[in-house]
C-alpha cells in the first residue's frame, strides 16, 4: 500500500511541474514582421502534429518546443534572421518527425 501512495504522489508531482511549465509560453510580440509571424505559425503547426504523434524531435539536448520559444525570444529581441532560421529548423525537423511517425506505424523487423 505504501509503494502505490508513493507513485500516486510521484505521479502528481510530475503532473503540476508539467502544468506551471506549460504556463510559461512565450508569446511572439504584435509588431513582428508578417513573413515571420507565419514562418512561426508553420514551424509551430507542424512540431505539434509531431508532438501529438508522440514523435517530437530533440537537439542539442533541447525539445524542437524549446527551440521554438529560443526563435520567438531572438524575433522579440529584434533578431528576425536568427529567428526566421529556428523557425525553418523547426518546421523542418516537425514535417521530419511526421513521416517519421508515419513509418513507425508499420515498422516491423526483417528477416
Amino acid at each position: 500500500m505504501k509503494l502505490k501512495a508513493l507513485f500516486t504522489a510521484v505521479a502528481l508531482s510530475v503532473m503540476v511541474s508539467t502544468a506551471f511549465a506549460a504556463d510559461d509560453k512565450v508569446a511572439l510580440k504584435g509588431d513582428a514582421s508578417a513573413e515571420l509571424k507565419a514562418a512561426y505559425e508553420s514551424a509551430e503547426k507542424e512540431n505539434s502534429a509531431a508532438k501529438k504523434a508522440g514523435f517530437e524531435w530533440f537537439m542539442d539536448g533541447k525539445a524542437m518546443s524549446k527551440i521554438l520559444e529560443d526563435g520567438v525570444k531572438a524575433a522579440n529581441e529584434g533578431k528576425d534572421e536568427d529567428a526566421m532560421k529556428t523557425f525553418k529548423k523547426v518546421e523542418a525537423a516537425g514535417k521530419a518527425a511526421q513521416a517519421q511517425a508515419e513509418a513507425a506505424k508499420t515498422a516491423a523487423p526483417h528477416f
